[in-house]
């Protein structure tokens, strides 16, 4: 008999915790195991589907940072969910050697199915915080 009761808020927070841990260490591997097969990750620039391709593009953006700066570090806070969603705030902190760090700011709606998998994944922009982290590339050179 399938459960049709939502995921309980606990739950999700826990998964969504386990998730963003998983992509703040690099461990994509392990993010990947908590996508549904059929996942879908949206941002402003691009619409992406199935668990391969969503772990690739971390994967792809973790790559392009990690090559072009000195130093990288990465950390998320997710926020109680609501019906199965849970806003997830993921904060990159970007050194270039001989500048200043940069703090750059997104934050990812997270939905969690009844059956406890990450189903869709929809970026969102903060305020001002791509136009600044342009400008920073920009001060330091690196072309997008």
């Amino acid at each position: 008999m399938m459960n049709d009761a939502p995921p309980s808020s606990q739950r999700v927070t826990e998964i969504l915790a386990a998730f963003a841990a998983a992509l703040d260490a690099g461990d994509f591997e392990t993010a990947g195991r908590m996508l549904a097969a059929d996942c879908s990750y949206e941002t402003d620039i691009a619409s992406i589907a199935g668990r391969v391709a969503v772990v690739a593009s971390y994967a792809a953006a973790a790559r392009w940072t990690k090559d072009r700066f000195d130093e990288v570090r990465t950390e998320s806070a997710v926020e109680a969910p609501v019906d199965g969603t849970a806003r997830v705030t993921l904060t990159d902190y970007l050194l270039r050697a001989g500048g200043r760090f940069h703090r750059y700011a997104c934050v990812q709606e997270v939905t969690v199915s009844r059956a406890l998998e990450i189903v869709r994944i929809v970026q969102r922009e903060l305020p001002g915080q791509r136009e600044a982290l342009d400008a920073y590339l920009t001060e330091c050179g690196i072309e997008r």
